[in-house]
């Protein structure tokens, strides 16, 4: 006991900050929703990566900041363990084991765009700006990078629970949010600590009141933009699947379940019906007496019906949604681009003849669903929480947007809730209806302003209802998509360009 109190003694306060504020943050983005605490909770992080006093203070203050982070946001995965064919022991070590490697590769493509802010600093207030750009842009990278991406993590996620906030993401996405929240901090860090207080405190009252405001306007518009579109009733579904209590259903007892639910909820009429993801875990084929179950469901509601199953096409096999309406006309079928890592897809399977599920890059079925309801706009499971996945769908004139997912995996743990914060934001970046179905929830209809209209948070059947609206106006960002990118992109160049400059003056 007197070792540790002697090694807490010797620990720099600053970084035993960072790293409570790094915690305090990530519980914010995952089990917590409070969401003007993000407001404040960034500021040590964003006070010591601007103003240290070497390198190796910058580093530590990072390390101190993103490693607990990531790692309080990604340790859900240990969970997942009872779904792993295999011993507890066994199961329960690889899993902490992907923990700690997927901490380690977060942190470090956080570092790569954070890492130039030395190049740039200025010791001026300017400096907030540019470090809140670079982390902002460390988030991009997250979704981008090519060899593994998983942007899980996000500051924005700390604020979905305050449509007002979330706004500015319908102009350049969600990462103008991360930049909003995290100069809030900055600005707001430097006028408690600093001496000269009044650009700060001015700065930080400028955000605010201009995310504010245009938070306002925004939410206005787009309420006004629902009244005008075609009214829609819709109906999204959920069933009582939790795990691996799935996998040994048959398929005829997924759709007689589905089939259940909406005559127990006492749907007579509706004009979309959604089910989650593989809500009929088989391969399509339309004189299987599953899918059979399907189109009467549609027939008796009178609605166009969204399910999910799985699709074989030019020999792979496709996680896909389709359409169905009461007249038994079926749309084209979307293919999942984006596969969970060793959950649908496992790496170089072709190796060791492994079979695996396929990621499509077709354009002719990763576009929405033509329906004689309107454009669908799909994503599946983990799409969801990859921007360019569901805004590139709005592009192409997508009125509505749906996620169809299995969370049944995630256990009891948050990652069930953070899962369903980012469907929020991609309704907010889009200004469309968003409808969300769990296949043990959360299934959710979320409005254009990111609100959420109504949801079931338990893992019970049921249904969700409500009234939505097909809209055909595109945001900015579902038009220009991350033109963000440029903003912490130029400042990179900038930071290598001086670095360059600062080596060849030293020779």
């Amino acid at each position: 006991m007197n070792a540790l109190k002697t090694f807490i003694s010797k620990l720099d306060r600053k970084y035993l900050l960072c790293a409570l504020s790094g915690t305090v943050c990530a519980a914010l983005q995952s089990t917590v929703s409070v969401p003007f605490a993000a407001l404040v909770c960034y500021m040590p992080m964003m006070y010591s990566l601007s103003r240290y006093s070497c390198r190796r203070d910058f580093l530590k203050a990072f390390l101190s900041f993103f490693l607990p982070y990531y790692f309080y946001q990604l340790v859900f995965l240990v969970a997942v363990y009872p779904q792993i064919d295999m011993h507890r022991g066994i199961a329960v070590t690889l899993l902490v084991a992907a923990v700690l490697i997927l901490t380690l590769w977060e942190t470090l493509l956080m570092l790569l765009p954070v890492s130039l802010f030395p190049a740039l600093r200025r010791d001026r207030a300017y400096d907030v700006a540019a470090l809140s750009i670079l982390i902002a842009g460390g988030e991009w990278l997250q979704e981008s990078f090519p060899v593994l991406s998983f942007p899980w993590s996000s500051v924005w996620l700390s604020v979905t629970d305050s449509p007002v906030l979330l706004q500015s993401a319908n102009l350049l996405g969600c990462r103008i949010v991360t930049v909003t929240v995290l100069c809030i901090n900055g600005f707001l860090a430097l006028s408690v600590v600093e001496k000269k207080r009044v650009v700060p405190i001015a700065a930080a009252a400028a955000v605010v009141a201009v995310s504010l405001g245009y938070g306002t306007l925004s939410i206005r518009h787009l309420k006004s933009v629902s009244q005008a579109s075609q009214d829609i009733s819709v109906v999204i579904a959920q069933d009582e699947s939790e795990g691996r209590k799935k996998t040994i259903r048959t398929a005829g007892d997924c759709a007689g379940s589905y089939k259940g639910i909406i005559k127990s909820s006492a749907v007579t009429k509706a004009d979309l019906v959604i089910f989650p993801e593989t809500a009929v875990p088989m391969e399509y084929d339309s004189g299987a007496d599953e899918f059979c179950t399907v189109e009467s469901i549609a027939k008796s509601v009178g609605a166009t019906v969204v399910n999910g199953c799985f699709y074989s096409f030019d020999g792979d096999e496709y996680n896909a949604v389709y359409a169905v309406d009461e007249k038994g006309s079926v749309s084209e079928p979307y293919f999942k681009q984006v596969l969970v890592p060793f959950g649908e897809k496992i790496p170089l399977a072709f190796l060791f003849g492994a079979g695996t599920l396929s990621e499509c890059s077709d354009e002719q079925h990763t576009k929405p669903l033509e329906t004689q309801l309107g454009k669908i706009g799909c994503a599946i499971c983990i799409e969801s929480i990859y921007p360019a996945t569901v805004k590139k769908q709005a592009s192409q004139g997508a009125q509505i947007l749906c996620v169809c997912t299995n969370d049944s995996w995630f256990g009891g743990s948050y990652a069930r809730e953070m899962h369903f914060r980012h469907s929020i934001m991609r309704a907010a970046e889009n200004g469309k209806f968003l409808l969300r179905s769990g296949n043990c929830g959360i299934s959710a209809l979320i409005m254009p302003t990111g609100e959420v209209g109504s949801i079931r948070t338990d893992t019970s059947k049921g249904v969700v209802t409500g009234k939505a609206s097909l809209i055909d106006e595109q945001t900015f960002y579902s038009c220009t998509g991350d033109l963000f990118a440029v903003l912490p992109a130029s400042l990179a160049a900038a930071a290598i360009i001086r670095i360059y400059r600062n080596g060849r003056d030293s020779r």
